[in-house]
């Protein structure tokens, strides 16, 4: 008895196999969907593989249950079959999610309906989805806290509309809440710090005077979580490599009209370098590649001496081809002794060339306009410092907001192919308006620019400046690769009138061909040729005779300049520098009839401050020699005052000045007669004001004088202002409006100047 029970279980789990498979073998006659109110089942049939006439399938069926929960439309999906002597019946039950027929924002007040709108990521007659729900709520507080309202409360709720169709109305409820600010940030464990040292590098601050246009004192949580890096970046910047910063500490004041954040930190103590190395792939020697190295033994050990390092050997590496060189920093500490062996592992990885260069988001510029740019060429071997330049250069132009370079692989493992990727910003600028100026009242300006005409990099301007006093007219046209060269050529011309210097009139046409030329990076010489008839009169009983005479005549004069150019960018500047040395010749052998000689130099410097503010100051020398026995023409003496000089003077009002009688019975009347030499510096702080519109304000400081050729410059003599300015980068050109003060003013000078211009002072 006890032996044949082996042999009946065989039998059994044979039978419960040959059954399955006769089951697995059986045809499905129907497929049916129970449950739809919506959703019809044709769209559902061509997403299952169980189909009538196909063999029936367990895991076909698993499979259709999951592409079914797939579709997003299903809250609950099972199977029930129905077998028949010919085949089975499948049906598939299913309850279909609710859906959002209409969303609502109540409690908002502060932002806009289709502001919060944009940052759902659910919609309206979409199937409802509470994970979609939760995401779009915290999109919401996130707009708030962009705004902000970090502290404001997103709530939901769903409102039955049609309880048979399964119709929802989705109701977001918003607590704005009143942003309470940071009144106090301080720190915990910290021995070698001071609190005040510690809140230097983090962005989290309290509440100042300028919170209006510095934002300190805001909340915000994302920003206080990179605060632990920055301050972990501090500590290791100056040795302490075992520091923790702990998850910042966020409360509310006693009287609850502030926040109190406190970082918990355990400082450690500070370690020395013992020991500098390099290993792995060394391309050239060991000594020279240690050469590279800033960090040393005995020096404190310093995380961003460190990143420095990594970068200088991977530019190395770069340079060589070797564009996926990985520099691995490995460091062993020795804690008794706190000090830090740091050795620096190198896989060079396979050199690569550049298989083919693509330019994408040009859709003004032509590619030849980017590609004259690029320090580097097609089926070339990779140099990263090449391409770093290349992108400094096509910055520098003006016409982009943004250049990317990424490298794909290529056809094979050596190669890539180099992404140059571009956003145009506009470049052209028409402008029509009308200001106000102390000196000539209401002031007419029209002008058309245009610094990238075409697409082709040819720079164009056409304007006019008219008032009581002046009519300005000019055209010019440069092209930095002329005919498709590496020479520069450059044609301007003008015509002026003006009437703003009270003791004489002038009037001037000419015009100015220049030629130039790229001598080596960043640095250009240019050399022209200009024409001018000028003439001068209407003078005032206040100008000497000597003056009268020889003042009016043809200027012929060649020009050359040598300018070294590094600023990132020549329309919008926010870091680098200009400087440049203009020599104008106008002696015997050009023609003419005024001989003279006159140099500028200047130097331009732009730093950048915090909150996206810009330092600014420009050094300008001038100096002008007659080459006869004629005193120098009054039009191309240096005179000092106005809007692109000393913004606190009336224009041309600074200078060497005569005492001359205003009658016979005495009385003297003071003539300003420009200078030989001049002196200015203008330096200003621009921080914006309302970034998106371009608004953005200013503060000057001015100090500058030109001296007469018997003069000595005397730095005493120096004339200052300060003041304040409003400026517009508006679409039809930067719009500046400015007031000046003069510092310690003299008698007959305007307590405060008011200027409108249009175009940038440096």
């Amino acid at each position: 008895m006890e032996k044949s029970r082996p042999f009946k279980i065989l039998f059994f789990l044979l039978s419960l196999l040959i059954s399955s498979h006769v089951l697995a073998a059986e045809r499905i006659l129907s497929v049916e969907f129970v449950g739809l109110v919506k959703i019809k089942s044709a769209s559902l049939k061509g997403k299952i593989l169980s189909q009538s006439g196909t063999n029936y399938s367990p895991s076909s069926i698993q499979s259709d249950i999951k592409s079914l929960y797939d579709t997003g439309f299903f809250d609950d999906v099972f199977v029930t079959k129905e077998s028949e002597t010919t085949g089975l019946r499948l049906f598939f039950h299913v309850r279909e999610k609710g859906t959002i027929s209409s969303i609502v924002f109540k409690g908002n007040k502060k932002l806009k309906e289709k502001d919060l709108s944009g940052v759902l990521t659910i919609r309206e007659y979409n199937p409802l989805d509470e994970d979609r729900i939760a995401e779009s709520e915290k999109a919401i507080s996130k707009l708030y806290a962009e705004k902000g309202l970090s502290l404001a409360e997103v709530s939901h709720e769903l409102v039955p509309l049609d309880t048979e169709q399964g119709d929802y109305q989705l109701v977001f409820h918003i607590q704005e809440n009143k942003e309470i600010k940071i009144h106090r940030v301080s720190f915990v464990g910290n021995k070698i710090f001071s609190d005040r040292k510690l809140a230097q590098p983090i962005k989290t601050k309290v509440k100042g005077a300028l919170s209006f246009l510095t934002r300190s004192g805001k909340y915000d949580e994302e920003a206080l979580q990179m605060d632990v890096d920055r301050l972990t970046y501090f500590y290791l910047n100056n040795g302490f490599l075992k520091v923790k910063i702990g998850k910042p500490q966020v409360s509310l004041s006693r009287n609850k009209n502030g926040l109190i954040v406190t970082f918990p930190v355990y400082e450690g103590d500070p370690y020395k370098v013992a020991s500098v190395d390099i290993d792995g792939d060394i391309i050239t020697t060991q000594e020279e590649l240690l050469n590279k190295i800033k960090l040393k033994p005995g020096l404190i050990y310093s995380r961003s001496t460190q990143d420095q390092d990594v970068a200088a050997l991977s530019l190395l590496y770069g340079d060589q081809a070797y564009a996926f060189a990985n520099v691995y920093p490995q460091i062993k500490t020795n804690d008794d002794q706190k000090t830090a062996d740091v050795v620096y592992l190198i896989n060079k990885g396979n050199k690569i060339n550049i298989e083919r260069i693509d330019i994408k988001g040009n859709t003004v510029t032509h590619d030849k306009v980017i590609r004259r740019e690029m320090q580097v060429k097609e089926n070339a071997p990779y140099n990263q410092s090449a391409l770093e330049l290349s992108k400094t250069r096509l910055m520098q132009l003006g016409y982009f907001e943004m250049v990317n370079f990424s490298t794909p692989r290529g056809k094979n493992d050596n190669s890539v192919i180099l992404v140059v990727e571009v956003k145009e910003k506009p470049t052209g600028t028409f402008s029509i308006g009308a200001g106000f100026s102390t000196l000539e009242s209401f002031v007419f300006n029209a002008s058309i620019q245009k610094n990238n005409f075409l697409g082709v990099g040819v720079k164009g301007s056409i304007s006019a400046n008219l008032s009581k006093l002046r009519q300005e007219f000019s055209l010019s046209v440069d092209d930095s690769y002329f005919m498709d060269t590496k020479w520069a050529v450059g044609l301007a011309a003008h015509k002026y009138s003006s009437a703003l210097n009270r003791d004489f009139d002038q009037r001037s046409l000419g015009g100015s061909l220049t030629f130039g030329r790229e001598l080596f990076q960043f640095f250009t010489l240019s050399v022209g040729y200009n024409i001018e008839k000028i003439s001068v009169n209407n003078f005032s009983s206040n100008v000497p005779l000597f003056f009268q005479n020889n003042s009016s005549g043809l200027t012929s004069s060649i020009l050359s300049t040598m300018a070294y150019d590094r600023r990132n960018n020549r329309i919008t500047t926010t870091r680098g520098s200009y400087n440049a040395v203009t020599s104008e010749y106008a002696g015997n052998g050009v023609g003419g009839d005024n001989n003279y000689w006159k140099i500028y130099a200047e130097s331009r410097l732009y730093i950048p401050l915090p909150y996206k503010s810009v330092f600014k100051t420009r050094g300008l020398f001038g100096y002008l020699k007659a080459l006869d026995n004629n005193t120098t023409p009054l039009f191309e003496r240096f005179f000092m005052g106005g809007v692109n000089s000393l913004r606190g003077y009336d224009i041309n009002t600074v200078g060497p000045r005569l005492q001359i009688p205003s009658s016979a019975t005495g009385g003297d009347q003071s003539f300003t007669y420009g200078g030989t030499r001049m002196i200015l510096i203008n330096s200003e702080v621009e921080f914006p004001l309302y970034e998106p519109a371009g608004f953005h304000a200013v503060a000057f400081f001015d100090a500058g004088q030109s001296f007469a050729e018997n003069e000595q410059i005397n730095i005493s003599r120096i004339r200052s202002d300060y003041g304040f300015g409003l400026r517009w980068n508006s679409p039809f050109g930067p719009l500046r409006f400015e007031w000046g003060f003069p510092i310690n003013r003299q008698s007959g000078e305007s307590s405060q100047v008011f200027n409108f211009t249009i175009g940038q002072i440096f």
